[in-house]
């Protein structure tokens, strides 16, 4: 599947509301943050593997709220496992919009995982970051900077 369908699929199963997305492959680090400007828009970042897993962090911006959460899709057929996982979120030079983390069975398929959702001053940057990590293996994350254009 890929990442633009993992995105709308993610959409669907939190309720939010489908809006254009981000092109599906990661901009370059020059490319510069993300702008979500209509009513509701999510960006997401890059795709990270972990294990059998691949994690990627999105933003649903809705006027000055955002919303952030974790998408972990397994990729090979077999039974899930449990896996400690990290959501956070903060404005770029300013303060965080918290962490959830915790341990959890992640079975096949994809799951979603909640993070910080919070409202924020319009032209804010937000960087979000969701990690997933095997008790002890250190993580990849995936992490993306949103500008909430209200």
């Amino acid at each position: 599947m890929n990442r633009t369908a993992l995105t709308l699929a993610a959409l669907a199963a939190l309720a939010l509301p489908l809006a254009a997305t981000p092109a599906a492959e990661a901009a370059p680090a020059s490319a510069g943050p993300a702008v979500a400007t209509s009513s509701a828009t999510t960006g997401c970042g890059p795709s990270v593997r972990m294990i059998t897993r691949l994690n990627t962090v999105c933003v649903t911006v809705d006027g000055s709220s955002v919303r952030v959460y974790g998408v972990s899709t397994q990729l090979v057929t077999g039974p899930g496992r449990d896996y400690i996982f990290k959501v956070s979120a903060s404005v770029v030079d300013g303060a965080s919009l918290g962490t959830e983390s915790g341990s959890a069975f992640f079975g096949a398929g994809t799951a979603y995982v909640g993070g910080p959702s919070a409202v924020v001053p319009c032209g804010s940057t937000v960087r979000a970051s969701f990690a997933l990590t095997d008790f002890g293996t250190p993580p990849p994350t995936s992490v993306v900077d949103v500008v909430v254009g209200c």
